[in-house]
């Protein structure tokens, strides 16, 4: 029997150092993954992330993109994270800002590349339950998914989701394709205005309960329990809570939601 994971997601703002400390030592999820948004630099997210390894004890993902990046930054981003001991890695495509360099235009790429580099890292990847947006199905989207497992990954953690059914059938299809490392759920709580107006910026499917809601956050706490209590009743392998730093929400939503035993 192994226990169902619980991971979380923080920015790496140092000027949250208290609230970074008290609940992640409250929580004390299995790891912590430090996303790199653009307004932080990456000495930020290595400072972040040292302070959680070290200070917290808690194991900690670097995300590193490769769309922007050459062979030569990815050494070094790889020698920097490497000399600081750190070997658990999310590789990303990344998204298209307008400074695209033609090294790794595939996640896939970046994954292998990596492998090569240094086999001591561990690689997560990213998946998509409603299917990324460039593919032209769940099916096409998934055998892109298996080319990336194959060139490296050891894990995926899926993009963010409203509809466990479509997160059951994506399960469902990458066991057709033999598709057998562990696939952690991304969930996204909507607590906020500005996270719903991203969302439909960026076309995702919007849950109901925000039509028409006078309490925004309470309710998407309340819809974030309910979703993650059912992923855990059917087994999903993990949890990884994409908190935006919303501590207090993170943490009612903590509070509130039930992992249990998985058969090996």
């Amino acid at each position: 029997m192994s226990k169902q994971t619980l991971s979380v997601e923080i920015a790496p703002n140092m000027l949250q150092i208290k609230s970074i400390r008290y609940y992640l030592n409250k929580w004390h999820p299995d790891f912590v993954s430090i996303s790199n948004l653009s307004r932080f630099s990456f000495d930020s997210i290595m400072q972040c992330a040292n302070y959680v390894k070290k200070e917290i004890n808690i194991p900690v993902i670097i995300h590193i993109t490769g769309i922007n990046r050459d062979r030569n930054e990815i050494d070094r981003l790889l020698t920097h994270v490497h000399n600081n001991n750190i070997h658990n890695l999310l590789l990303l495509r990344g998204d298209n800002h307008g400074h695209i360099k033609n090294d790794f235009p595939y996640a896939s790429e970046l994954v292998k590349y990596v492998k090569s580099k240094n086999d001591e890292f561990k690689i997560m990847g990213a998946c998509y339950p409603e299917v990324h947006p460039e593919a032209q199905s769940l099916v096409e989207d998934i055998q892109h998914l298996k080319t990336k497992v194959n060139a490296g990954c050891n894990q995926l953690i899926s993009q963010m989701f409203f509809d466990n059914q479509k997160y059951y059938q994506f399960i469902d299809e990458t066991k057709k394709q033999n598709i057998n490392v562990p696939i952690l759920a991304g969930i996204m709580p909507v607590t906020e205005m500005k996270t719903v107006n991203w969302l439909k910026k960026i076309k995702m499917n919007i849950p109901q309960f925000i039509q028409n809601n006078n309490d925004l956050k309470q309710a998407g706490i309340n819809f974030t329990i309910e979703q993650i209590n059912d992923l855990y009743k059917n087994n999903v392998d993990g949890i990884h809570l994409y908190t935006m730093n919303n501590w207090s929400a993170t943490d009612e939503i903590i509070k509130n939601i039930k992992r249990s035993e998985l058969n090996e």
